[in-house]
């Protein structure tokens, strides 16, 4: 990216996380129940914080919580309406990222666990809605780069065995925001079976100010282990230069 100037405060970070429903006649006794193309299994909703890196992402908890944007199946007409208002949020992010930049710098989108969860879903609810042809939901998520933190923070925990594997969100949160912690996405549905949607919005924001408070902590532990790295390699550097003397 050394070839053109990027410009922070016209990039976007999309922490998001969704929320669905899926009735006892769908669910699995292991394993991630939902599915965009059972048409008994219902998206809910969920919330988006469309982060400037430049000015939000330090904020203040208070200020962040009000900068985030939430969409729910009882505030649209259809899931089809709902699913487009998420799409909508996507693009406008998009064009003020690719404006800025000549289309050479994506939108990010992040989260805990997104990669195999959300933002497969989200391409096959394009899909399914007809919001974009299979064709152009290729094209429109492929102008988005993803940051999963369960990948992203492999790196900060131990391990003595040669085998990576994601982090759950639990563990995340152990580590970087001790005291926090979430219950199972299946304890949504009983919430919404009981029409508890002030519960269930509240979750999901919560969810979304863990996710930003844990991104600054990785944030702040790659800075911290790479001036370990550089001292580490100076002091090394300094050792080579006595023993030659």
């Amino acid at each position: 990216m050394s070839h053109y100037k990027i410009k922070l405060g016209k990039c976007r970070t999309i922490f998001f996380d969704l929320e669905f429903y899926v009735p006892e006649t769908s669910r699995l006794e292991k394993g991630f129940s939902y599915n965009p193309w059972d048409k008994a299994c219902k998206l809910i909703g969920g919330s988006f914080l469309i982060a400037n890196p430049d000015k939000d992402i330090q904020l203040r908890d208070e200020l962040v919580r009000k900068r985030i944007k939430s969409v729910w199946c009882w505030e649209c007409d259809s899931e089809k309406a709902l699913v487009q208002q998420i799409y909508d949020l996507l693009e406008q992010a998009l064009v003020i990222v690719h404006r800025a930049h000549d289309g050479k710098l994506s939108p990010v989108l992040c989260g805990i666990g997104i990669t195999t969860s959300d933002v497969l879903i989200l391409c096959d609810l394009f899909r399914r809605y007809q919001i974009l042809d299979n064709a152009g939901v290729f094209a429109f998520m492929n102008k988005f780069r993803v940051i999963d933190l369960s990948q992203l923070a492999i790196g900060m925990f131990n391990s003595n065995v040669d085998f990576l594997y994601p982090k759950v969100k639990n563990d995340i949160l152990i580590k970087y925001q001790h005291g926090t912690k979430f219950s199972s996405g299946t304890s949504v549905w009983g919430l919404y079976e009981e029409k508890n949607h002030a519960l269930i919005q509240e979750r999901v924001t919560d969810e979304i100010m863990s996710t930003h408070h844990c991104y600054k902590a990785i944030i702040e532990d790659i800075r911290r282990y790479r001036s370990l790295d550089v001292a580490e390699k100076k002091r090394q550097k300094l050792k080579l230069k006595q023993e030659a003397l």
